[in-house]
């Protein structure tokens, strides 16, 4: 039977202890019809209504998209519960296939207890089915819609083991040199036992920042998250995404979002100026100033992630309540709980603010650069502390990318390329330029070096 509260772990500050408020959950979804041509042979082995035919036995049904439906799930063997997505990618543009792909490739590059986790993925015959963790008490934006009614505000405490658990699974997220770039209280999911799980990685990118492309060819997102830089068609940038961490937390304190108006014009006008209406007093003021840092105008006054855990109001009053709560809470399974205490750990011990800097590796080595008139030609990659040369092999010109312009670097698919181990970097002008490696290893060792070269 499932559940009809979602339990938030609270430790009350003033009281030392733990204890537990019920936060209200929205009705469960009616099951629905599937989008048409959404199984074949196939995959009714896998997901299906009868236990003894199928590894996934549909329980509810969760939604339906254009290509296809979400459902609660339990495994045949076990009776353990699973989120799965069964899509029809035969009817998707190459663009929204793109989308299932990166979703699965960063599911796959994520291992953290605030991130769903990503259990089984298949594609046959163009049916994608796709099977994660399941969150059992809803999704954040449901549950701060549940509050306003009669203005329930959530306690600081509360607010703060939702922030922080937000921000350590974008901190491992950004430690794989990846960006949700979809950040809203709609993909905060939330747990019966308390623990905050981020979903949703459909827009996400591992390789390709897609930092030098504006905002209208490089977020689908909605626009009520978007930072003031991107509306003025800026790189999107790690500290974008700082932006709507910072609506995310405003919304959760003012159980509204920061940024509203009567039309688009006006939704960005008063998202450029960074015009919204004062968070409720009963919050102190630090908290408050977390929002404030968040959503500065200018990008780089806005704190990175490891500079906000190294705040003094973070650290002793949020992560290290946060970690004695979590070691009290007998309800989450024993590996989470060690898992959470460690990501906290490992942020706690970090005494510097800007660790999670460019890590440059000198390199040299000759491969291929690709030139519209010449095509494939022999050239000197070098990449030193502050810049990448490229030297042609033949006549020696040189040209040079100063690290801090670099935005971009990336593989490139070999139907695109028409040849193997083939990569590419952009500049802030959009210049790429186009690398070709002699095999796999040669190929990653370069876009790993060049990859965490890259200024944040």
């Amino acid at each position: 039977k499932s559940n009809s509260f979602c339990t938030l772990l609270i430790m009350d500050p003033q009281q030392q202890r733990v204890t537990s408020r019920v936060l209200p959950q929205p009705p469960e979804t009616t099951v629905g019809g599937e989008a048409p041509g959404t199984t074949n042979a196939a995959i009714e082995q896998l997901i299906g209504s009868d236990p003894a035919a199928c590894r996934y036995v549909k329980r509810r049904h969760l939604g339906s998209g254009s290509f296809g439906s979400a459902w609660k799930v339990e495994e045949s063997t076990t009776g353990l519960p699973y989120a799965a997505k069964l899509m029809n990618t035969n009817q998707m543009s190459a663009k929204d296939r793109g989308f299932v792909a990166n979703e699965v490739r960063c599911l796959k590059a994520c291992d953290h207890p605030n991130i769903v986790k990503h259990v089984l993925s298949t594609d046959v015959d163009g049916m994608i089915l796709i099977v994660m963790e399941y969150a059992d008490g809803g999704d954040l934006y449901k549950q701060i819609k549940a509050r306003q009614p009669g203005m329930k505000y959530f306690k600081e405490h509360e607010i703060l083991f939702i922030f922080l658990q937000l921000c350590l699974a974008l901190d491992h997220i950004h430690c794989q040199r990846m960006m949700h770039r979809d950040l809203k209280t709609a993909n905060v999911l939330l747990t019966a036992t308390g623990l905050v799980k981020l979903g949703d990685f459909g827009f996400s990118r591992m390789y390709e920042d897609s930092l030098s492309n504006p905002v209208g060819s490089t977020f689908c997102g909605t626009p009520y998250y978007l930072s003031p830089e991107l509306w003025r068609r800026a790189p999107y940038s790690k500290k974008s995404e700082m932006w709507a961490l910072g609506c995310v937390l405003y919304e959760v304190m003012a159980l509204r979002r920061p940024y509203s108006g009567r039309h688009m014009d006006d939704l960005i006008d008063n998202i450029i100026h960074a015009r919204y209406e004062p968070l409720p007093e009963h919050y102190s003021p630090e908290l408050r100033n977390v929002v404030a840092q968040l959503m500065q105008i200018d990008p780089a006054k806005r704190p990175s992630l490891r500079q906000l855990f190294q705040q003094p109001f973070i650290r002793n009053n949020g992560l290290t309540t946060l970690k004695r709560s979590v070691e009290n809470h007998s309800r989450i399974p024993e590996q989470t709980r060690n898992e959470l205490v460690q990501s906290i750990n490992n942020v706690l011990a970090c005494e510097s603010a800007d660790y999670d800097g460019p890590r440059v590796v000198p390199k040299t080595g000759t491969l291929k650069r690709h030139a519209a008139e010449s095509g494939w030609k022999d050239c000197v990659l070098t990449l030193s502390e502050n810049a990448i040369e490229m030297r042609d092999v033949d006549d020696g010109a040189t040209e040079t990318v100063e690290l801090k312009a670099l935005t971009s670097v990336c593989p490139i698919d070999a139907t695109i390329a028409i040849e193997q181990f083939v990569f590419a970097m952009k500049n802030q002008t959009g210049k790429a330029f186009w690398f070709k490696e002699k095999d796999q290893a040669s190929f990653e060792e370069w876009l790993t070096v060049l990859q965490n070269a890259m200024p944040y």
